[in-house]
């Protein structure tokens, strides 16, 4: 029998950004599952591009699995780094679904908002983590138009169902937006906001659109209604708590 988990995600150019994230999900791998080997891919072509034009290989999924049969891997195990299960996620298992029959297993590990328990643990580390009086937690996803979508309004509802009426969740693309939470803020009498990324990775999306001072990022809005605001740049992948999330996320998918 010979193992190997395959770490998936979007991907980044940055080193530092790698460092942070990608590096400290794969080395909570490794310590939690000595005896397997660790492969990673990317799914970003412009990142794969950019990285391959700077002389660093990187392999896309496809690419990895048929690595990991040459190399002759029976039991693979993906785990993406993907908050949801969106459109690159259902690639993703997709590609695993085509190669079924080259290995005796493969198997791909759920999202970061994998269920209830999930949800559960999110809204208890930040709330333990960030939570200060009069203030609200805003935790700010990326959002899409697949289906999947619906589970920052899962997060949102387990928020409330255990009592932490100080986060709420909204996307940047999708819903719930910023409009759908402003008035439900307002209304609770929070004068003040702290913006925490859901995302993998604090680049772009993080420091641009959410904690940026252009007109339209989320935190120049807040301030423009009249709230003061503070922004946790900081990407999902840099906690080792979180990192922790994904190899139990593995256990469950190796189960």
């Amino acid at each position: 029998m010979k193992k190997a988990i395959l770490s998936v995600s979007y991907g980044s150019s940055d080193e530092s950004q790698i460092e942070n994230t990608i590096d400290r999900v794969e080395n909570e791998y490794r310590r939690t599952f000595p005896e397997t080997e660790i492969r990673r891919a990317f799914t970003s072509r412009r990142v794969i591009e950019a990285l391959r034009s700077a002389g660093t290989p990187v392999d896309t999924v496809p690419e990895a699995l048929d690595r990991l049969c040459r190399d002759g891997f029976d039991h693979v195990y993906i785990q993406p780094t993907h908050i949801i299960s969106g459109g690159e996620y259902d690639s993703i298992r997709d590609c695993a679904a085509a190669r079924e029959d080259r290995f005796r297993v493969i198997r791909v590990g759920g999202p970061f908002l994998d269920g209830e328990s999930d949800n559960e643990f999110v809204c208890r580390f930040f709330a333990s983590r960030y939570g200060s009086a009069g203030q609200a937690i805003v935790l700010v996803g990326h959002g899409s138009d697949h289906p999947d979508n619906k589970k920052y309004g899962e997060l949102q509802d387990t928020a409330k169902r255990l009592g932490f009426d100080e986060i709420f969740v909204m996307t940047l693309e999708a819903s719930p937006s910023l409009d759908d939470i402003l008035p439900e803020i307002r209304a609770a009498g929070f004068g003040k906001v702290r913006l925490i990324p859901l995302l993998f990775g604090a680049a772009g999306h993080a420091k641009r659109d959410i904690a940026g001072d252009r007109p339209e990022s989320v935190a120049s809005r807040f301030r423009a209604e009249g709230f003061e605001v503070e922004s946790v740049v900081r990407g999902l992948g840099e906690y080792q708590e979180f990192a922790a999330l994904y190899a139990a996320h593995l256990r469950r998918a190796a189960r």
